[in-house]
């Protein structure tokens, strides 16, 4: 039997069904689905084509994710992170506003994170952001806490003045029940970077508030690793 699994993030289930569904010659190959918070497992396996199709099938199916592909083994998102933080000695300081500390703690879940992990800041409020950060207060006014240049200045601030080996990786977002700012409940914006090199991603999440949140801890974790694997421009 022939075997093969890819993990990717940023899509739901029935986005992941919709996509499969338009790659020909899949009907050789059963693949499993399964998805939390836009952390995606496919799993694919095939009892009747030879090796060579199978390989052909699943190039197929991983060419269809590839800006949404993290890893072809079983690995979590934040255990692959402090692989890749390990392996090319980097240090990581986190502002999480909208994930209230959930990025740290699954970081923190994986044994010898300490020696790539320098802090992590919950920066909730507009005048932690500024006090902590120096998120500057024109900044919040032009453009809201809930922005790409906030999250841009709070990666900055983690960074400002640190040795070139760390990496910022902020969030900041609305994960309801209601709206703030005139803005819909799921926008996210994720911030990482290092030097002068910051890069921020805009989302649209729906769920409910915790799914949201989870979802963010997810992206930030996704987009910190292809930080780290050099493939950021590609995003």
């Amino acid at each position: 039997m022939e075997r093969a699994l890819l993990k990717i993030c940023g899509l739901r289930e029935e986005e992941v069904l919709e996509i499969i569904k338009g790659i020909p010659d899949r009907d050789g190959i059963d693949i499993a689905i399964s998805e939390n918070n836009l952390d995606c497992k496919i799993q694919m396996k095939s009892e009747t084509l030879k090796p060579i199709e199978f390989q052909i099938v699943k190039a197929k199916i991983w060419s269809a994710f590839e800006d949404y592909a993290y890893a072809s083994t079983d690995i979590s998102l934040p255990a692959l992170a402090a692989e890749l933080l390990k392996i090319n000695k980097r240090i990581i300081a986190v502002a999480e506003s909208i994930t209230g500390g959930e990025i740290c703690s699954r970081l923190c879940s994986i044994p010898g994170i300490s020696e790539n992990l320098y802090e992590g800041i919950v920066c909730y409020s507009r005048f932690s952001k500024m006090a902590r950060l120096g998120v500057s207060s024109l900044t919040l006014a032009e453009h809201g806490a809930v922005s790409g240049e906030t999250a841009r200045e709070m990666v900055s601030g983690l960074i400002r003045g640190k040795a070139p080996t760390f990496i910022g990786l902020a969030t900041t977002g609305l994960a309801g029940p209601g709206g703030d700012e005139g803005k819909p409940v799921g926008l996210v914006y994720i911030g990482v970077g290092s030097g002068d090199f910051i890069t921020t991603f805009e989302k649209h999440i729906k769920g409910e508030r915790n799914e949201i949140r989870g979802a963010v801890t997810n992206l930030a974790l996704f987009y910190l690793i292809r930080y780290l694997k050099g493939d950021i421009l590609r995003l």
